[in-house]
């Protein structure tokens, strides 16, 4: 690292920019528009959301020109708002039109949304009441590469040494994100793929950006109290859709509650969701060996059933009485 002190100027700043990651679109509230140019993707220094966190954010996922769940992210962002009393200056439906308009104008079909409010800029202070109106930012960016092994041979998992420490409620997704990162960093260290935080009874509870679930050797499929973890988009779909699995006989029951780490560690499977990832397996958890060490029949008809949910088709699929895709007209 260069703590050079030397002046900078806009032709150097461009040539740095031109060689970092590619965005294909950004759009500011504070700047008024979009803009392509990465040098322009940026937020105020004195915006709460930078200095102190004060702020949220979603992710919704674009598919073959599709946003996937668009609804439900869309009513969690309302919902982490308001919980940390941040008044929203437009609708869900405005909201909405604007993912769509973005998404079209990036010229992709398939990104990833991501779209934070601020609680606004205008003090370096950790007062809400010095800021300005809320700001909002929209990135359209690349989907996250997945490693295939992922789903060909199944994921590792440890436990973290980091809890998960909301600061006002896992329901909320705000941009404090530190534990997350200290999550993933233990697990990067451990040489596993994802890290699975407990809660202070020992209970299993979420990883830092996945909700976790597992198959027990009855065939119940179980998930942590919802209370307990954010309630991701992705497991609240799966809710539904092993439905169909409990009425084939694939899965015995579904329940909700605590899941002792000795229970993780007997599970027939381990299951990971997210956005990006769907569902995933994993196979080895705290080094010991999930089931029989392969993906599971669980994994495998329940990944079966997202990748039929992502696809248009005549008979479009629907959760909460509403549809599964908002195609990008």
């Amino acid at each position: 690292m260069n703590l050079e002190i030397r002046e900078i100027g806009l032709p150097e700043a461009q040539e740095k920019t031109a060689h970092e990651k590619e965005f294909y679109l950004f759009y500011s509230t504070y700047l008024g528009g979009f803009t392509r140019d990465r040098l322009l993707m940026t937020i105020p220094i004195d915006d709460h959301i930078f200095h102190r966190g004060d702020g949220v954010f979603d992710d919704a996922l674009c598919i073959n020109g599709n946003y996937y769940l668009l609804n439900e992210h869309i009513d969690r962002f309302f919902f982490s708002a308001n919980a940390i009393r941040i008044t929203i200056p437009f609708s869900r439906v405005e909201l909405k039109r604007l993912l769509i308009k973005l998404g079209i104008l990036s010229g992709k079909k398939d990104f990833l949304a991501r779209f934070f409010l601020s609680r606004g800029h205008g003090s370096m202070s950790v007062f809400p009441h010095e800021v300005n109106s809320p700001n909002l930012y929209v990135l359209i960016d690349r989907v996250p590469p997945l490693q295939d092994r992922y789903y060909s041979e199944g994921m590792t998992a440890v436990t973290s040494p980091t809890p998960m420490r909301p600061p006002v409620s896992p329901q909320v997704k705000s941009v404090d994100y530190l534990s997350n990162a200290l999550m993933e960093l233990s697990a990067r260290n451990s040489g596993a793929d994802a890290a699975i935080a407990l809660d202070a009874s020992g209970n299993i509870t979420e990883g830092s950006n996945k909700n976790v679930a597992i198959v027990d050797g009855d065939g119940v499929f179980r998930f942590p109290p919802p209370e307990k973890i954010l309630r991701g988009t992705t497991l609240m779909r799966a809710l539904e859709l092993v439905e169909n699995l409990r009425k084939k006989g694939i899965i015995t029951d579904i329940r909700s509650g605590d899941i002792p780490i000795i229970e993780a560690y007997n599970a027939k499977e381990i299951l990971l969701f997210s956005t990006s990832l769907f569902v995933a397996p994993v196979v080895k958890y705290d080094g010991q060996i999930v089931g029989d060490g392969k993906p599971g029949s669980v994994w495998k008809s329940l990944y079966q059933l997202f990748e039929k949910d992502v696809k248009p088709n005549k008979k479009s699929s629907v959760f909460r009485g509403r549809g599964v895709l908002t195609p990008l007209r």
